[in-house]
């Protein structure tokens, strides 16, 4: 059965040759594969047969045949609906197949827009500048040279995170660019440990401080804080303080500080403090391993 090429391109048997040229910018708008690469099969096929329309009802002595007939029988060789469509006097002269191309896909002629490749770096960042965030330089190498961005990282990246910037990528065959991905590498700090958007820090105190209780002051990622330990703590215990851990990376949470309590001891004791050791082990007699064996 032939094919309907004016249905095929929603113009009426008497549309003149700019009414068809505009339906088909449209529809090449509409059907072109590459906007629609989850069904391109379909597509490819939709496309080939607004090809085919078009190839003919825009050539005058084609389009007659066409009228008088019902249909259009190519010459042996042509291939009517084919990439790109046959037919057209000169491709790159006014109103052909380029020219359309260049309106339609702003000015790329008969190539496909192509999404820029996308690229990938590492980047090292200090411990700080991954929980509280930062603006670093990088120097992004594409394949058209060289340039350095002004980079936002967010609060709470770790190691092994992701941060994308849109269209920083390799420059696109008429399509838009790709994206940059930079991988964060987050060096280690002298004293502050991060599990999750927990932060820990070690911090050691006196036996007085401990057995009695004291108000010490101890580091967080804001600045110095205090906070009290309470009478009796021991080694190795921890104490929380909320709300002084990491962001998350929206912004929307916080993690908590914990402090791990390092109760020290003299490394020298002379005779007045031998004799203390011994009065208070006399007075407060106990037995720290008991039960556990």
């Amino acid at each position: 059965m032939a094919r309907d090429y004016y249905q095929i391109l929603g113009v009426a048997r008497g549309a003149t040759e700019d009414e068809i040229k505009k339906a088909y910018r449209g529809l090449a708008r509409k059907y072109h594969p590459d906007l629609h690469p989850e069904k391109r099969a379909e597509m490819e096929a939709k496309f080939k047969e607004i090809n085919e329309a078009y190839g003919v009802l825009s050539d005058p002595k084609k389009r007659e045949t066409y009228d008088l007939t019902g249909q259009y029988t190519a010459e042996p060789g042509a291939a009517p609906g084919g990439w790109p469509p046959e037919g057209f006097e000169g491709f790159g002269g006014p109103g052909g197949f380029d020219d359309i191309f260049s309106e339609v896909f702003g000015g790329r002629g008969r190539k496909w827009a192509q999404r820029g490749a996308d690229l990938e770096t590492r980047l090292e960042l200090d411990f700080m500048h991954a929980v509280k965030g930062a603006e670093v330089k990088i120097t992004v190498r594409r394949k058209a040279g060289t340039e350095t961005l002004n980079v936002k990282i967010p609060p709470g990246v770790k190691s092994g995170s992701r941060v994308r910037i849109s269209g920083k990528g390799e420059e696109g065959a008429g399509g838009p660019p790709g994206d940059l991905y930079i991988e964060t590498a987050v060096r280690p700090h002298p004293y502050f440990r991060r599990e999750d958007n927990d932060i820990y820090v070690d911090v050691p105190v006196t036996v007085k401080e401990a057995c009695l209780g004291a108000e010490v002051q101890v580091p967080t990622i804001d600045g110095i804080t205090s906070i009290k330990v309470p009478p009796g703590t021991q080694g190795g215990q921890r104490l929380r303080i909320r709300g002084k851990g990491v962001y998350d990376t929206h912004g929307l949470s916080r993690g908590d500080e914990y402090i791990i309590i390092n109760v020290t001891v003299p490394k020298k004791a002379d005779k007045k403090t031998r004799e203390l050791v011994e009065k208070l082990d006399e007075t407060n007699p106990y037995e720290p391993r008991k039960g556990l064996w």
